[in-house]
């Protein structure tokens, strides 16, 4: 999954850790939300380079017993050179609704700080903030909790067809 988001050039002023725990939660039963990134607060804000991962098993012991092609769905995100233009991609082309959830959140987050419009279509047609969370209501109104169960459920059907990493640049 590959979607674009258009600044307006500034940079962001959340962290790594407060967008993945908006994306998945900061704590859960007192434990603290595990997940595996590349890139950090500097890199983030300074230069829009991240990924960030669910470290699944580690935050809820049943993933340990799933049996599927896909454990890790990490989320990338990346300035285009050149450009106010973020690009927000996914390992996989088909992902599971925990982390699709997610990754909506981390589009409008960051969408709504830079006052961003949003593309899913490679860059051809462009939806504001509030257009792309109506869009993608049913997803993004669901807890971590229910994404979760639904994505126990999806995960032993999931087929790993991996995103097309070519650069737009």
């Amino acid at each position: 999954m590959r979607i674009y988001i258009e600044t307006n050039g500034e940079k962001t002023s959340f962290g790594y850790r407060e967008l993945a725990e908006k994306m998945w939660f900061k704590e859960k039963n007192g434990k603290e939300l595990e997940i595996s990134h590349a890139g950090n607060d500097e890199s983030l804000q300074n230069n829009f380079e991240l990924a960030v991962s669910l470290d699944k098993w580690l935050n809820d012991k049943r993933w340990s017993k799933v049996e599927t092609k896909i454990y890790f769905e990490y989320i990338e995100l990346k300035l285009l050179s050149d450009r106010n233009i973020i690009e927000i991609v996914s390992t996989h082309t088909e992902i599971m609704t925990i982390d699709k959830r997610a990754m909506y959140i981390m589009i409008v987050e960051i969408a709504k700080e830079l006052d961003g419009k949003i593309s899913e279509d490679n860059m051809n047609t462009w939806l504001t903030v509030d257009e792309f969370k109506k869009k993608h209501q049913v997803v993004l109104n669901r807890t971590y909790e229910e994404a979760n169960e639904i994505s126990l459920k999806e995960a032993p059907r999931m087929e790993a067809i991996e995103e097309p990493w070519d650069d737009i640049e």
